[in-house]
């Protein structure tokens, strides 16, 4: 439970660094996206987690600036973590692409959707639970941030394989 734990404290200070930056608004409509992706990996007793951020931006300058600060916040979250530098990319690849259409992979993530002005959709990855972990730490952090978050936000179950 402890893994879960610190694992929902390093998403939650993730996407609230991410979300940080919105007061710039942008585009209400998306046309031309460019997507952010942050990765973090930490060892939480003996287990290997890593956590995967995925953002479609409006532009590579929303995309770069966000990253910037999505990334210092979670710097900040968490002094074990091994952080790589985040990415600006017109496309992501097609195993991380069809996260945006809510496809199940073999992790349970949360998968959101702004509702604003400002807020991006995002989905967020963790590699590394067992399906009962995923599913409570994806409620975890969906309950904490729709607390702020002007959009929707659900958790996609795992697909058991």
């Amino acid at each position: 439970m402890k893994t879960v734990l610190v694992l929902a404290i390093i998403g939650i200070a993730a996407w609230f660094a991410w979300k940080k930056y919105e007061e710039g608004g942008g585009p209400a409509v998306i046309t031309d996206p460019v997507y952010a992706e942050i990765r973090a990996n930490v060892t939480v007793q003996n287990r290997e987690i890593e956590m995967a951020l995925f953002v479609r931006s409006s532009s590579e300058l929303d995309c770069r600036t966000r990253a910037r600060v999505s990334w210092a916040g979670a710097l900040k979250s968490c002094e074990t973590c091994t952080l790589a530098e985040p990415k600006c990319q017109k496309e992501l690849p097609p195993r991380y692409a069809r996260l945006f259409d809510d496809v199940p992979i073999p992790s349970t993530y949360l998968s959101a959707t702004g509702g604003v002005r400002g807020e991006r959709d995002g989905r967020l990855v963790v590699y590394g639970l067992t399906d009962k972990e995923g599913e409570y730490l994806c409620e975890m952090i969906r309950s904490k941030i729709l607390e702020n978050y002007k959009g929707t936000a659900h958790c996609v179950p795992a697909s058991g394989g």
